[in-house]
Order: structure tokens, then C-alpha cells, then sequence
């Protein structure tokens, strides 16, 4: 496919998907990414931005409809949405934990502001699935960031606790915003997918993989020291690298690895800094290699 014909897919999608939100059957992807609890895709952007400027307050009546299935004045539901963020603060400073924003709203909408002495629940089959959005990169199907860092403070607690290895990778896509200036950010989404594809084919069952930030990725190597860390980044940068040598993206990733054991306790925000460094050092040295902390 052309990348005109790609773009205008995409605007096409655009707009199918701007009628559905606006004609009441809020894309609960969207309402968890407008309470911070995913990121937006660039196609999720745009449709955001046009949904604001189209919508008005009446995106705040589309979003509670969406999480309640009731209906509110468009004035009014900005004035709730703006409590019911308040409100999760507060359960946040309660419970030591963000309860997000499914659970602040029906809270606070049935227990706190007595709006609604009944709000119509989800099924457990629907709620099942929501929680696997929220956890999820909508582009990529890898754990999203918030999630990742909650996941690695655990093992670094069981490793602190009984012992063992681990292994911190991090990878940041070579030259993203070049490709994306190129390309347009339709092209980038594709090779954002594809890459995080690769990661998967690469990565253990036991692996923990996440969309770490817009073009940053993180791999989390359980039960793996520095040795077989170095050997599955070197893996993967390859594997990368192959799958785009015949493609117009020409696209690389340089990657920082951090490792630990079990009788040397180390903070999450520390060991992510260790493999920030040598990702550094990486783009320092041309791109397109592997860094390893000594």
C-alpha cells in the first residue's frame, strides 16, 4: 500500500471512529487513556484532539456514559469528572494504591455524591477484559509502562528476598522522529508494531515485555545473568535489524542492559537508571549496538 493510501486509511479510521464515540458508544480504550492509565497511539491522538474540538463538553457526558451507561447534562459532567479525578486521589492516599478510574467512578458516584443509587455493572467477562486494556499498550499488546515498573519492583523484591539473577533491557529505536518526519506517523506505528512483534518471538514465556515510552521498550529477563542478558539483546538487536534490511524503514535499535543478584539490593528507579546509562552509551557509539553495565 502507498503511504497516501496508508494516510488516507488512517484518516478514514479517524472519522468511523469520531461518529461511534459521538454517537454515545465511548471507545472504553479512550477513557482509560484521558485518565492516564494507557498512553494514545498516534491515530488515538488524532481522534482526541478532534473529539475535543467537535465535542466540547459533551466528551465529558460521552466518557461517564460509557463507564455507568447513564446519562449526564454535558456542563454537569465535566463538574463530575473533575470530582471523580479528585476522588481517586484520595482513594489513592488511602489505599497506598490507584484503584483507577472504573472504580473511583463508581464510587464516588454511588458511595460519595449519592448521583446514582444503583450504576449499571459490568459483567465479569467485560471487566476481565477491561482490566487486560488498561495494563496493555492499545498499539503495541505489550504490558504499558505503569504496569511494567510494578512488575519489576516485585521480582526485584522476590530477588532481594530468596535470590537469583536478573537482567534489564532497554532499546530505543534509532532516528524514531527522523522516520516519522519521512514516513509520517502511520509508517512509525507500523514499525513500532513490528518491532514489538520481534520482541515477543524473542522473548520467554517467563519474560516480562513492555512499550516502555513512544519508542523505548523494556525487557525484563528473569532468572538471567549478565552473560545470557548480553546474548539475548545482542539476539534481538540483530533480528531487528534483519527484519527491516529489505524495507524502506532501514530500521535499528540501540540497547542498554542492566543486570543483578540476589545479594546485591538495588531500587527498581536504580536499576532502570543502570540500564538508561548504557542505552546511552549505546547512541554515544554510533546507535545500533549493545551496552552492557559493568
Amino acid at each position: 500500500m502507498s503511504h497516501l493510501m496508508q494516510h488516507i486509511a488512517v484518516a478514514d479510521n479517524v472519522d468511523d471512529l469520531t461518529d461511534k464515540i459521538a454517537s454515545r458508544e465511548m471507545d472504553l480504550r479512550m477513557v482509560l487513556a484521558l485518565a492516564g492509565e494507557r498512553d494514545l497511539n498516534a491515530r488515538e491522538q488524532v481522534v482526541i484532539d478532534k473529539l475535543k474540538e467537535e465535542r466540547g463538553e459533551s466528551l465529558f457526558s460521552d466518557m461517564l456514559y460509557a463507564l455507568t451507561h447513564k446519562t449526564f447534562p454535558s456542563r454537569q459532567a465535566r463538574t463530575i469528572w473533575g470530582d471523580i479525578t479528585s476522588h481517586r486521589k484520595d482513594m489513592l492516599e488511602q489505599l497506598g494504591r490507584d484503584p483507577g478510574v472504573m472504580v473511583a467512578t463508581h464510587d464516588y458516584l454511588t458511595n460519595r455524591s449519592g448521583l446514582l443509587k444503583q450504576v449499571s455493572l459490568i459483567e465479569e467477562s467485560k471487566l476481565a477484559s477491561l482490566a487486560e486494556v488498561a495494563i496493555h499498550d492499545g498499539l503495541t499488546g505489550l504490558i504499558e509502562k505503569r504496569t511494567f515498573s510494578r512488575r519489576l519492583k516485585e521480582e526485584l523484591e522476590r530477588l532481594n528476598r530468596y535470590g537469583g539473577k536478573l537482567a534489564l533491557v532497554l532499546l530505543d529505536i534509532d532516528h524514531f522522529k527522523k522516520l516519522n518526519d519521512t514516513f509520517g506517523h502511520a509508517d512509525g506505528d507500523i514499525v513500532l508494531t513490528q518491532v514489538a512483534e520481534i520482541i515477543g518471538e524473542q522473548a520467554r514465556t517467563t519474560d516480562i515485555a513492555a512499550r516502555y515510552g513512544g519508542e523505548e521498550f523494556a525487557v525484563l529477563l528473569v532468572g538471567v545473568g549478565e552473560k545470557s542478558g548480553t546474548i539475548f539483546a545482542e539476539r534481538l538487536r540483530q533480528a531487528i535489524e534483519q527484519r527491516f534490511l529489505d524495507t524502506d524503514y532501514k530500521t535499528t535499535v540501540s540497547i542498554g542492559v542492566a543486570t543483578n543478584i540476589g545479594d546485591n539490593e538495588i531500587t527498581a528507579e536504580d536499576f532502570v537508571r543502570q540500564a538508561d546509562a548504557q542505552l546511552y552509551l549505546a547512541k554515544e557509539h554510533g546507535r545500533n549496538c549493545v551496552k552492557v553495565a559493568a
